[in-house]
């Protein structure tokens, strides 16, 4: 990703190669229970690596008076989480978004809201798109 480059002070002179992470299991140890979870233990570290480097969790106050109209125009995983402040006119609001949608957003969130905090997150670890793959845990989704 070039961290580690940047936090020594060193630049890219080429580039050598580019690489994919793959998983590949035998389709015998999918058959073990306890190897299969271990299996998707790590299928869902490498997604959640994955989707992490394309979302931006974003924290924002916001009036009451002003919560509807940003929520209708807020993306997030599902719904965002909303918190009351100790100020009973205004909330928090906690949510991860697509990074590309967050520059048609920054107008209503500039207008709207106050106290933007970015956050580039590591892992967004996708469980319940893991669990349905396996058909367990129906009652999550």
């Amino acid at each position: 990703t070039g961290t580690s480059l940047q936090q020594n002070g060193l630049k890219v002179i080429e580039e050598v190669m580019q690489t994919t992470a793959l998983l590949i299991a035998n389709k015998e140890a999918l058959k073990d229970p306890v190897k299969k979870e271990k299996i998707l233990d790590i299928l869902t570290l490498m997604r959640g690596a994955v989707d992490g480097a394309k979302k931006l969790h974003i924290f924002v106050n916001v009036k009451k008076s002003n919560l509807d109209e940003l929520l209708a125009q807020l993306p997030a995983l599902k719904r965002p989480t909303i918190s009351d402040l100790s100020d009973p006119e205004w909330c928090a609001i906690n949510t991860v978004i697509d990074k590309d949608k967050f520059i048609q957003i920054l107008p209503t969130l500039r207008t709207l809201a106050q106290g933007l905090v970015l956050y580039e997150p590591r892992q967004v670890l996708p469980l319940e798109a893991i669990v349905l793959e396996n058909g367990k845990n129906e009652e999550n989704k």
